[in-house]
């Protein structure tokens, strides 16, 4: 049954449209984009470098965390994806409240 699973997983056609998706934006190079709004995102947030870094590692991390969720989806029944994504959630609620307590 896992075995089944797994090659629906590799042979779903959606995968191979959500690949050829990443691998366009990778080429097109909206990865750099960043440099042209990190002064904007500085100005007007009056955001530090180390700051802005954080929010650069953030985002890519919201797009492997969401690669993740959208292929556990294809694995996993319904209430498992949620409870992946509350799991998910909780974990980025206790980290914004850690956050201001460390070193700023």
């Amino acid at each position: 049954m896992l075995t089944d699973r797994f090659s629906g997983f590799i042979n779903n056609r959606w995968l191979d449209f959500v690949a050829a998706i990443l691998w366009i934006e990778s080429s097109a190079g909206s990865g750099y984009l960043s440099g042209s709004i990190s002064p904007v995102i500085k100005s007007s947030l009056n955001y530090n470098q180390r700051q802005l870094a954080s929010l650069g590692v953030a985002k890519d991390l919201g797009d492997s965390v969401g690669f993740l969720a959208g292929s556990l989806s294809e694995i996993l029944p319904l209430w498992g994806a949620l409870l992946v994504g509350a799991l998910q959630n909780l974990a980025g609620y206790v980290d914004d409240l850690v956050g201001p307590f460390e070193q700023s």
